[in-house]
């Protein structure tokens, strides 16, 4: 009985000098740099880079936690937003799918009238509605059946980068105002004259 013991104890601390003989390869995932490990679950070259990774992922789960809380105050629930009389510029943008920019030009040519509360600027939600439901003058818009050339023309992504617009807000602002849109090669382009008219862009 002693004797097979002995020999149980002699296999284990076998087993342990083979464990510790492992030597593995690896990328630190903090440093990146290659080292040997002994482990296969070993992350970090050294006590210093598994340290630096923990502070960074800690810091890091405070930047997004202080992100998501930002977020909520700025934004809020949609649904709740929706159902306000008042909204703040981004709430606004958010709604309407415009960039704050945009809604400043607005407000600086007197199509939005704002109120303070304290330091806040708030619009009124039913003048963003009245203002994107305002028709235009068919005159001033009306369809150019042929092509007016390029050099007359905005592509869409130029229409979006030039007033700031959202895909999805320019593509129910085209819809409503009936413009069309020209479709050539890997392009489509719509009429610079029409688009200057609704965004108010025409150059004095």
């Amino acid at each position: 009985m002693a004797q097979r013991d002995t020999l149980r104890h002699r296999e284990a601390q076998n087993i342990g000098r083979m464990s510790t003989n492992i030597r593995i390869k690896k990328i630190c995932e903090f440093c990146l740099q290659e080292f040997t490990a002994k482990k296969t679950t070993t992350k970090y070259c050294s006590h210093k880079c598994n340290s630096k990774a923990y502070k960074a992922a800690q810091r890091q789960e405070k930047i997004d936690k202080t992100n998501a809380q930002t977020s909520r105050l700025l934004t809020g629930d949609l649904e709740k937003i929706t159902q306000r009389e008042f909204l703040s510029i981004t709430q606004a943008g958010r709604i309407f799918g415009i960039s704050r920019r945009t809604i400043y030009r607005l407000i600086d040519r007197g199509h939005l009238n704002v109120a303070k509360f304290g330091s806040r600027t708030v619009l009124r939600k039913c003048d963003m509605e009245a203002f994107f439901a305002v028709p235009i003058i068919p005159q001033k818009l009306e369809p150019v059946q042929a092509f007016p050339g390029i050099e007359h023309c905005y592509t869409i992504s130029q229409v979006q980068a030039e007033f700031n617009v959202s895909p999805a807000a320019l593509y129910h602002l085209l819809h409503r105002h009936g413009v069309i849109k020209y479709c050539i090669g890997k392009f489509t382009y719509v009429p610079k004259a029409e688009l200057d008219v609704i965004f108010n862009a025409v150059e004095l």
